[in-house]
């Protein structure tokens, strides 16, 4: 699912490469990654291989114990990232906005907030604080938001959460890093965490 390349980062580095919709993100060596059987398990079928087939996700886990529930944990002492392209059916291309590129995997923007707390369904979420808020446009047939926010989850200690999405320039794919631990692991590994959130790369008009 996921090419892992030793290169100019030498074995620091290991990248995670999905050709077929040229998306690459970088990650310690440190980071092990997320058993995708957790994600078939999650998803009711196997990661696809590429966004024309379905959903491409992979995942990459500092802690001891790899796992994608740490995304959603009330408390995660280690960073872990998920990277992920969707493809859009063509019938509702036209409702994606960047808005829906803050809020694919928590709600960020103010409407999804509000939305999210008359339907009940972000009872786990509180405390909300957007740190950081910033629209891309990085060429390359993309554009996209970078947001950093923070929440508690059902109550426990402040978590951020580190997100750059972007779509492209037909709304056909959507495509998201996100990294998150708690405020207290954020502070003391921020440089690391910004490092493998910033080097995602999506080139959607490169041969």
């Amino acid at each position: 699912m996921a090419a892992l390349l030793a290169g100019c980062g030498g074995p620091s580095a290991q990248y995670v490469t999905n050709s077929a919709d040229k998306t690459y993100l970088k990650v310690p060596n440190t980071w092990r990654q997320i058993d995708p059987g957790q994600f078939t398990q999650a998803l009711g079928s196997p990661p696809a291989k590429s966004s024309a087939d379905g959903t491409w996700i992979v995942g990459y886990d500092a802690g001891e114990s790899p796992a994608l529930q740490h995304m959603f944990d009330a408390d995660v002492a280690s960073p872990v990232v998920l990277v992920s392209v969707d493809g859009v059916p063509a019938k509702t291309r036209g409702q994606i906005s960047l808005d829906l590129v803050r809020d694919f995997r928590f709600p960020v923007s103010d409407s999804a907030r509000q939305g999210s707390m008359l339907g009940g369904s972000a009872s786990r979420l509180s405390d909300f604080q957007l740190l950081l808020d910033e629209v891309l446009t990085p060429g390359h047939g993309v554009r996209g938001v970078h947001t950093v926010f923070g929440y508690r989850v059902d109550g426990g200690p402040p978590q951020v959460f580190d997100q750059i999405g972007y779509i492209n320039d037909d709304a056909s794919k959507v495509y998201v890093a996100i990294a998150r631990c708690s405020l207290d692991c954020f502070q003391k590994r921020q440089s690391e965490i910004e490092g493998v959130v910033n080097s995602f790369t999506v080139r959607e008009d490169s041969p």
